[in-house]
């Protein structure tokens, strides 16, 4: 609940409890004396030793709703902090975490750390492989930058693959989509795919991947 809404139910409360507290509070007594329909009531003065009893009774009255007029204004700032501090970790989760797709008051500050090592060491053994299947070569790029991504302590979404994530992680750090793009499409036609893998597609990827470096430590500037 909001804490305007329980505010402004608990002012409504103390204006209830206040009427009723006055109710029927006057100091002047009348006595009824049932003559018929058309009679008046007469206003009788109260006996001289009632007098004090009168006055202590408005007193007491009087001292009772200021008692719990206090009462319910301290009741109002304990629920609004407590409802201030309920919410607050909340947001304190939401910036931690930093899951991709949030707004953007919610966006690192900085890119995580890991995230870039994790793209330079992937371009370094790509760049310096000096044989071996060009196919595993992209493979293993891809899928270093994924491992990078996981680790970057940003929160993966339920519905979202390994694949999916690691490209919404490099958007949202600013990494060009086209060359994110250039190097998902040789991990995926390198990994799941039947035509040959060769070293045009290697230097595809590598080429790519020192996209995705220079404008990963361009956010970072």
């Amino acid at each position: 609940m909001r804490p305007r809404l329980v505010l402004a139910l608990l002012v409504g409360l103390a204006l209830v409890v206040v009427a009723l507290s006055a109710r029927g509070a006057s100091p002047v007594p009348y006595e009824d004396r049932g003559g018929g329909e058309q009679a008046a009531p007469t206003i009788t003065q109260p006996p001289a030793g009632d007098a004090g009893d009168v006055e202590r009774g408005s007193v007491v009255g009087g001292s009772l709703v200021l008692v719990v007029l206090v009462l319910i204004l301290m009741t109002v700032v304990v629920i609004i902090g407590l409802l201030s501090v309920l919410r607050l970790p909340k947001r304190r989760k939401r910036r931690g975490t930093g899951a991709v797709g949030e707004t953007a008051d919610d966006v690192y500050v900085r890119v995580p750390e890991l995230l870039v090592r994790g793209a330079r060491e992937a371009l370094e053994d790509l760049s310096r492989r000096t044989g071996g299947p060009p196919r595993d070569a992209v493979v293993f790029a891809w899928l270093r930058l994924e491992e990078a991504a996981a680790d970057s302590g940003v929160e993966r979404l339920p519905h979202q693959t390994a694949t999916e994530f690691t490209g919404g992680l490099l958007a949202r750090f600013a990494v060009d989509e086209e060359a994110t793009d250039r190097l998902r499409r040789a991990y995926q036609r390198a990994r799941f795919g039947t035509a040959e893998v060769t070293e045009d597609d290697a230097r595809v990827a590598r080429e790519a991947l020192e996209h995705i470096v220079r404008d990963l430590d361009g956010s970072r500037a």
